[in-house]
């Protein structure tokens, strides 16, 4: 399995760092893409969880008042709707850098300069709940000086100069979404976690009962890092490696390796997490 994925990961590395233009800016369209709809599925996942975890603790839970099922009930409300709209602002960078790999090819009508610009200028209006901060913002400006004068095609040079900032702010954002989304699973799967060891493993032991293979499964799971959590952390590991790939695109400099490698840890992440919901 080990060899299969380093197969893979060389395959998708020297796809992105062909010598020719062309094949150079479509492993930036098509990482772009890719990155845009893995970060999608990641953050609808980690929502799927989150509810499964506090339908678990409502379900367990000794207090059952009208409070305590608007407690649940409400915030989820709110996240499903940013989850929503999170969702189709990734899909406005998915289709931002296929733009940006027509106009790589030599399509330089006014249609794909204007719908590259529209979708640049869509990314500057972040979702209200993800606004970076205007330190952080600061942290990703002048990044226009960091293109490599006379190395892209002229149309794509002006669009890089001009979107520098706009990208790796939007990319910012999918960080942010992530350390929203780890900060309120966390908080959840705790509450779940902590009830199920009282109940199921706790209980049990201290009763001096006969322990079956769901108690030894039950505390195995207690004691193992969440995989939601596992898979969060790929997931911004994998955002990170994205910076630098948008920075190595401004400079001319086309290895996606990282960021490749980064995306094929998050998708096996999914494909496991996606597998154990389906067993459970």
């Amino acid at each position: 399995m080990l060899r299969i994925l380093a197969s893979i990961v060389v395959l998708l590395a020297s796809a992105g760092c062909s010598t020719v233009v062309v094949n150079r800016y479509q492993g930036v369209a098509e990482t772009g893409k890719v990155f845009a709809q893995t970060m999608g599925k990641v953050n609808e996942l980690a929502l799927d969880r989150s509810i499964d975890f506090a339908a678990n603790f409502l379900s367990a839970s000794v207090s059952r008042t009208e409070t305590d099922l608007a407690s649940q009930t409400t915030p989820f409300q709110a996240r499903s709707k940013l989850i929503g709209e999170y969702k189709t602002y990734l899909q406005g960078l998915a289709d931002y850098f296929g733009e940006l790999e027509s106009l790589s090819k030599g399509d330089q009508s006014d249609g794909t300069a204007t719908a590259l610009g529209t979708f640049a200028d869509a990314l500057k209006a972040e979702p209200i709940a993800l606004k970076l901060s205007d330190e952080r913002k600061k942290a990703l400006t002048g990044l226009a000086g960091l293109v490599a004068k006379q190395f892209h095609a002229a149309a794509v040079e002006k669009a890089l100069i001009r979107d520098a900032d706009t990208i790796a702010q939007a990319i910012a954002i999918s960080e942010k979404m992530l350390e929203e989304q780890k900060r309120w699973i966390t908080f959840r799967e705790r509450a779940t976690r902590e009830l199920n060891y009282a109940q199921k493993v706790k209980a049990p032991f201290i009763s001096g009962q006969t322990l079956s293979e769901d108690w030894k499964k039950e505390w195995t799971t207690y004691v193992r890092t969440p995989p939601t959590t596992l898979l969060l952390e790929e997931a911004e590991a994998a955002t990170a490696n994205m910076q630098k790939a948008w920075r190595g695109v401004l400079r001319a400099d086309y290895s996606f390796a990282e960021i490749q490698a980064s995306l094929l840890n998050v998708k096996a992440g999914i494909d496991a997490l996606s597998a154990l919901k389906e067993f459970k």
